[in-house]
């Protein structure tokens, strides 16, 4: 099966060199080449995506509302008490949930990536909710509202800023231009999958996670 892609790019990130991962149509890089920017925005929409619910959270690691976790493969955040959401971004592109307690949301959702030195400014004007909370440790989940729209937020806190963004995929466009309308005054840049992952690699490594099989 082929999916076709929710977000229209503008003609000014340039020319999409695609590939197609199981049936996703995935912009790896773009002619010409993205190079530095403040803030990177990757459209990761392919990676599976669910909500988990049950015994299985507390396995995670999760108990506490906010609290986010990443096991090597996806990150995972607690909506509530027995209830989480996981990105994968490490495993095969085709789901390979463990059981029946996760229930698929990879073609319903968009997931975005936000990244760079000026990633937190950004998200800061997309919702209106303390990105930081200091009194947690680790990475943060939040479920927030964006002009509207309910988006699930991952505050990563890595050794550089990033966060990921879900919705649903039929506000996929709306979130997009919100993302590039918050980002204009901080150099943004649409980027391939290929710079956010070297950017990804190299907080993978500072933590001390292997992320070389990734798919």
């Amino acid at each position: 099966m082929t999916r076709t892609r929710a977000i229209v790019l503008p003609a000014w990130a340039g020319k999409p060199v695609e590939a197609e991962h199981s049936g996703w149509p995935v912009v790896e890089r773009f002619e010409p080449p993205e190079g530095d920017c403040g803030v990177g925005l990757t459209d990761l929409s392919h990676r599976p995506k669910a909500i988990l619910q049950g015994p299985a959270v507390a396995q995670l690691g999760l108990s506490k509302p906010g609290q986010a976790v990443w096991n090597g493969q996806a990150m995972a955040g607690c909506l509530k008490p027995g209830q989480a959401i996981i990105f994968d971004l490490g495993g095969p592109v085709e789901p390979e949930w463990p059981d029946s307690w996760y229930s698929d949301m990879t073609e319903g959702w968009v997931l975005l990536g936000i990244w760079g030195p000026q990633a937190a400014e950004v998200v800061q004007r997309l919702v209106a909710v303390d990105i930081e909370r200091p009194d947690m440790p680790g990475p943060l989940y939040f479920a927030a509202g964006s002009h509207g729209i309910r988006v699930q937020l991952v505050n990563l806190r890595g050794q550089g800023p990033g966060f990921l963004l879900a919705c649903d995929r039929s506000q996929a466009q709306n979130l997009f231009d919100a993302c590039l309308r918050a980002g204009a005054q901080f150099d943004l840049k649409i980027t391939g999958v290929k710079a956010f992952y070297e950017w990804f690699d190299r907080l993978a490594i500072a933590a001390g996670v292997d992320s070389s099989n990734r798919q």
